[in-house]
């Protein structure tokens, strides 16, 4: 059987206590590292290729990198749990925030951090960050995203995730938009839910409520159908991965592997539950720092929305 460790490492052209590793693979974009015979690794760009590895080049990173790594410390004690804070190098170069250290057969305190991570922007030095710092760059992770504010059953936010910042707007997703029933005729509503596509839909729903009366009011109408309608994660949770798929694919919804769409049928099925469950809507952000700093009526700008009057 062939030797994973010989499949992934890649020897250079000259003497040298280096191989090339193939690393991790990312949005299908392969980040190779150096590894030395102590395990000492050196990150190295997506692009770069074999002959432009010099073993000038390797000294110049080797510097770099443990200039770096002499960056690495903790930060402070957590304040709700004690659990240590560091500044820790990331395989790309560039330096994050993390909440504890997650080892092996060892259990970590409960605490609103844990596992956490957090960004350092690339103009910062991360010898100057402070124990502040730390803490509120917990609020622009994937898990923990920043909460900007709510509007219409949407709730706005920003996070900072590999390919940079971006703002997000979520809510529990809706067979059918209410907007968009408010401006239909009766008749037309009618045909809309008991099409073949919606019938399929509320079978696969399983709700205990399936009455929705014809001759009550269209706002009494549209009531009930956000009723009957309900996608509830209890519900979703027992379906089987065919359901998941079936579902998925009635709502039309877009699956993504990093930054490429991927079939329904490949995706995990906590994934497909996630994305049922909760529709989201992400706007990439011109600087990562913004997520920080951005204001109601600039991320509702990003999305084309309007604030509504108060």
């Amino acid at each position: 059987m062939p030797d994973p460790i010989e499949l992934t490492s890649i020897p250079l052209p000259f003497d040298s206590p280096y191989v090339i590793k193939t690393g991790r693979i990312q949005g299908r974009i392969p980040y190779p590292y150096l590894l030395r015979e102590d395990d000492f690794k050196i990150g190295l760009p997506p692009e770069i290729t074999i002959e432009e590895i010099t073993k000038e080049l390797i000294k110049d990173l080797e510097k770099k990198q443990e200039a770096s790594l002499r960056k690495e410390r903790t930060i402070c004690k957590c304040s709700e749990c004690g659990t240590a804070i560091y500044i820790k190098l990331g395989p790309n170069g560039s330096f994050y925030i993390q909440h504890g250290i997650k080892e092996k057969g060892v259990r970590q305190d409960k605490c609103i951090y844990k596992n956490l991570i957090g960004p350092i922007f690339e103009d910062e030095d991360p010898d100057k960050l402070t124990p502040e710092n730390a803490v509120e760059r917990f609020s622009l992770s994937a898990k923990n995203p920043r909460h900007i504010f709510s509007q219409n059953g949407w709730d706005y936010m920003t996070a900072v995730g590999p390919y940079g910042g971006y703002s997000m707007k979520q809510r529990n997703r809706q067979v059918f938009d209410i907007e968009e029933l408010k401006a239909l005729k009766k008749n037309e509503i009618f045909e809309l839910i008991e099409d073949k596509k919606s019938q399929r839909i509320l079978e696969i729903l399983d709700n205990e409520n399936k009455k929705i009366p014809k001759s009550a009011t269209k706002e009494k109408i549209i009531d009930s159908i956000a009723e009957v309608f309900e996608i509830l994660e209890k519900t979703i949770k027992k379906l089987s991965k065919d359901e998941l798929v079936e579902l998925s694919k009635l709502l039309e919804i877009v699956l993504y592997r990093g930054r490429f769409r991927m079939k329904a049928e490949d995706a995990t099925k906590d994934n497909l539950i996630n994305k049922i469950v909760t529709e989201k809507k992400n706007k990439p952000l011109e600087n990562p720092r913004d997520s920080l700093n951005i204001s109601p009526d600039e991320i509702l700008s990003l999305f084309g929305d309007s604030k509504e009057e108060e």
